[in-house]
């Protein structure tokens, strides 16, 4: 497998477990990614159950990406003819990228900010927003790397 395969392969891999991850935690753990975002005190609010079902589509957005990145890796795998040519493989990064970085990103105001304050927000350096968030941005920078050896390497 030459080097441009390797790079566009380890960063399908590793979104595709990190979006399978997040759909476990957002689509199958929704009370629990809720009680990070929510403080205790907050948690006998019927707006928390809200909360917690809408937290729902986070998993759904992110099991539809791990979908593309483990149908993407299979037809890397198999040497099929389909998303060779390092166009395609960089508008395939691109997208990815995008989808971490907002995930990312959306933490950022929180973080500025000064995190948790009372009723609001919640932790982002701290307990498993902090893991998401270095997460998001460590992704965001393989499939950024990952575009960069697509675009010089032709």
């Amino acid at each position: 497998m030459m080097f441009v395969d390797l790079i566009y392969g380890t960063a399908l891999l590793a979104s595709l477990l990190w979006f399978s991850a997040a759909l476990r935690y957002f689509g199958f753990q929704q009370y629990a990614a809720a009680k990070v975002m929510v403080p205790r005190s907050a948690r006998s609010s019927p707006v928390f159950d809200s909360m917690a079902a809408g937290i729902r589509f986070l998993g759904g957005f992110n099991g539809a990406f791990a979908l593309l990145c483990l149908c993407l890796f299979a037809l890397l795998i198999a040497g099929g003819p389909h998303f060779t040519s390092a166009s395609e493989r960089v508008v395939v990064l691109l997208a990815i990228a995008a989808a971490h970085f907002s995930q990312f990103l959306g933490n950022v105001p929180i973080l500025r900010n000064g995190e948790r304050q009372g009723e609001r927000y919640w932790p982002v350096l701290s307990g498993p927003m902090r893991f998401i968030f270095l997460m998001d941005a460590a992704q965001f920078s393989l499939a950024g790397a990952a575009i960069v050896v697509l675009l010089t390497s032709g």
